[in-house]
């Protein structure tokens, strides 16, 4: 009976040995909070009361080419970003209502992931290689309170909306947790650095509106390169294969 024991003991043993050396991962889906650090000739023009920095969530998902068959050290998939830099209100006239503009960024990116084939630790390190299209919007709209969204539903909203494109590129680095069990959610530090076009932005607190209804605003154009730190949660999609590669 000992000797059984023994014996199932060493088996079960190796079997979990076996599985966590030649674990490997078909899916990765991502979410979380970002900071992002303009480059200084866009961070110096942003005047926010937050040191100049936007702030927001990404989310995004990789898939092994190679589905559940084999491991695969590249991942590829699709990322999203969206972070705000500032918004200002301009006060209730007797001609114009109370107005709130809004800046914010978007990224969209297909991304490639390069990381180990094997999951054979707890933490493992990755990097990321992006590219795609960021959107500059700066959007004016009537600040309404609850009031107004109750008895004036046919009152137009937004009065302006200002956008311009460029193309998106970059580098990450970071790390995740890879979980015991599939169904653990894990988490992910990740550093990002995209370079970007010269876009065309809206000047905080140029926005304008005349008597008559007539928007005015002062335009100018930036390097949009920027760091980017996001700290997200993280989904798995483990395989457990028995044999050796």
């Amino acid at each position: 009976m000992k000797i059984a024991a023994l014996i199932l003991s060493f088996i079960s043993a190796t079997a979990a040995y076996a599985q966590d050396s030649i674990r490997f991962s078909t899916i990765h889906f991502y979410g979380g909070v970002q900071t992002a650090i303009p480059a200084k000739e866009f961070r110096e023009v942003i005047d926010n009361s937050f040191g100049n920095l936007g702030f927001g969530f990404n989310i995004g998902l990789v898939l092994s080419p190679l589905g559940d068959k084999k491991p695969s050290p590249i991942l590829l998939g699709a990322d999203f970003g969206c972070f705000t830099y500032g918004n200002e209100k301009q006060p209730a006239s007797t001609n114009v209502p109370a107005l709130k503009t809004t800046h914010n960024v978007f990224t969209w990116n297909a991304i490639a992931r390069l990381k180990p084939t094997h999951h054979k630790g707890r933490v493992i390190p990755f990097a990321d290689g992006l590219l795609g299209l960021k959107l500059f919007n700066s959007r004016t709209k009537i600040d309404k309170n609850v009031t107004d969204i109750i008895f004036n539903t046919d009152q137009r909203e937004v009065i302006n909306n200002v956008k311009d494109t460029g193309l998106n590129y970059g580098l990450g680095l970071g790390f995740y947790t890879s979980p015991k069990q599939n169904s653990n959610p894990g988490f992910q530090l990740r550093v990002l650095y995209l370079w970007g076009d010269e876009v065309k932005y809206v000047v905080r607190n140029s926005v304008a509106v005349d008597q008559d209804g007539f928007v005015t605003f002062s335009t100018n154009r930036a390097n949009t390169s920027m760091v980017i730190v996001q700290l997200n949660f993280t989904a798995l999609g483990l395989k457990t294969l028995f044999g050796s590669y």
